[in-house]
């Protein structure tokens, strides 16, 4: 029977600090905070977009290349954090090189804006588009454009001098995993 003693005890001390004022402010201060998150919540849900996926390789059609690089086949690999991008612009559709570009830095770096993407950066090795016949010479490269379901629509200028030169390019699909034996 002391065990129960004991409980009545707390009990009636507990209740002895729990007046009518103190269950008043807490029932308003909970109530503010549930109010206040409804209307953050449905703001959100309103108002707040997020970027769309744009992840992924679009290779570009070789008519909408500027003349230095009709002869090529591009490739746009894109790899997106919320807003930011980052991205690799590449002549040629080799494993290999997909691989050892995915190891490297992006050249290009850029974000999602609401009218669309833009990516700048200096890309190595775009065969005949650099100012200078060095090998190695990198190439100044930006980019705007709009995603329109599977295909990026917009303006590229391979020079800061050139004049930026209509593009299309349709997104590929994901390649298939290997599977490896043992």
């Amino acid at each position: 029977m002391p065990c129960l003693a004991n409980a009545q005890l707390l009990i009636t001390k507990i209740m002895n600090h729990l007046s009518l004022k103190s269950l008043a402010f807490y029932g308003v201060a909970i109530g503010s905070v549930a109010l206040l998150f409804k209307v953050v919540s449905a703001y959100g849900e309103t108002k707040l977009q997020a970027a769309p996926a744009l992840g992924g390789s679009y290779r570009f059609d070789a008519q909408s290349l500027p003349e230095c690089l009709k002869s090529d086949s591009l490739v746009l690999t894109i790899e997106q954090s919320g807003v930011y991008l980052s991205g690799n612009l590449r002549s040629g559709s080799s494993e290999a090189d997909r691989e050892k570009i995915a190891e490297k830095t992006p050249p290009l770096q850029g974000r999602w804006e609401t009218q669309g993407l833009s990516l700048s950066g200096a890309v190595p090795n775009l065969t005949g588009c650099s100012d200078s016949t060095a090998t190695g010479q990198n190439s100044s490269v930006k980019m705007r454009g709009i995603v329109e379901g599977e295909s990026l629509k917009g303006k590229i200028s391979l020079t800061d001098k050139a004049g930026a030169t209509d593009f299309t390019a349709q997104k590929e699909a994901p390649p298939k995993p290997q599977k490896k034996e043992h």
